[in-house]
């Protein structure tokens, strides 16, 4: 009675109660069956669209629209741009010192990092190298008139350097140079035609090239490389889709051809970016 009561009261009879309850279950297990099958069929996941990629240096955003806008140190800005391109993703940038490498990676903090690597670096012997095609050693650009004739004469001399290039930062200081940190090489390299530093350290390879031009002529003098290392991508150890498509990414990236137009296109731009900016051409 007060069953047949409580139904009155709530206008709903027990047996359409019980089918939406039986149907609510039949959902709720529905439900908890597509996650299962979707493991058992092997469909992954859809991947997220932003890909996190390392680098060595962040630059800060420009303070205005109408600021200058430089060529950076390196190729490593680049090719994150550009793995981005070829996976159809947004490229989150993320600063990550050479030290701390290989754990960022190994924590999950990043999907890739790009880095320059010396060939029996121990520090990356736990994740997957993936070679980009590019290596080179750090020489200098000098006046073709300087007395200074190799790495050791460069003691107290003063020395430009671009801020990124923390190896040649390294090799400046080792060297017993005075330091002076510019912001990107184009200002590093305006400082050795305008006087004020004696040498600016910079790849061998860049160097080589950009010494081929007439306008440096009287700026070609160098050293013999040092410290060679090669830009990499490194990959977690564990694989997934993924790593497959930014390894694929990288190798098609890779070809010789390829960097050929990219030290062409870095060499030209960067020289040019000189021009602009230096104050009294060959005054010396």
């Amino acid at each position: 009675m007060q069953d047949e009561e409580r139904s009155v009261r709530t206008g709903r009879p027990r047996h359409i109660r019980l089918v939406r309850g039986l149907a609510a279950a039949a959902l709720a297990g529905l439900a908890l069956a597509v996650p299962i099958r979707t493991l058992a069929t092997g469909i992954a996941p859809p991947e997220p669209p932003i890909i996190r990629i390392g680098v060595p240096y962040v630059p800060l955003p420009t303070a205005t629209p109408e600021a200058r806008l430089y060529t950076e140190e390196g190729f490593e800005l680049d090719l994150a741009a550009e793995i981005g391109r070829h996976l159809g993703k947004k490229v989150e940038l993320v600063e990550v010192s050479d030290e701390a490498g290989a754990a960022t990676l190994d924590a999950g903090r990043i999907d890739a990092l790009l880095a320059r690597i010396g060939d029996e670096d121990p520090r990356f012997s736990a994740v997957e190298i993936v070679p980009a095609g590019y290596a080179s050693g750090l020489s200098v650009a000098m006046r073709s008139d300087t007395n200074v004739q190799s790495w050791q004469d460069l003691a107290g001399k003063t020395v430009c350097v671009a801020q990124a290039n923390r190896q040649a930062q390294r090799l400046a200081e080792a060297a017993g140079a005075k330091l002076l940190v510019r912001r990107v090489p184009a200002l590093s390299l305006v400082g050795v035609r305008t006087g004020e530093c004696d040498a600016a350290i910079h790849d061998a390879l860049l160097l080589d090239r950009l010494f081929t031009d007439e306008q440096w002529k009287k700026f070609s003098a160098t050293l013999p490389p040092r410290d060679p290392t090669r830009l990499v991508v490194l990959l977690p150890r564990a694989q997934g889709r993924l790593f497959d498509r930014v390894r694929g990414a990288v190798e098609e990236m890779a070809h010789a051809s390829e960097w050929t137009a990219r030290r062409n296109n870095w060499v030209t731009t960067v020289a040019f970016e000189v021009y602009l900016d230096q104050d009294a051409p060959d005054c010396h």
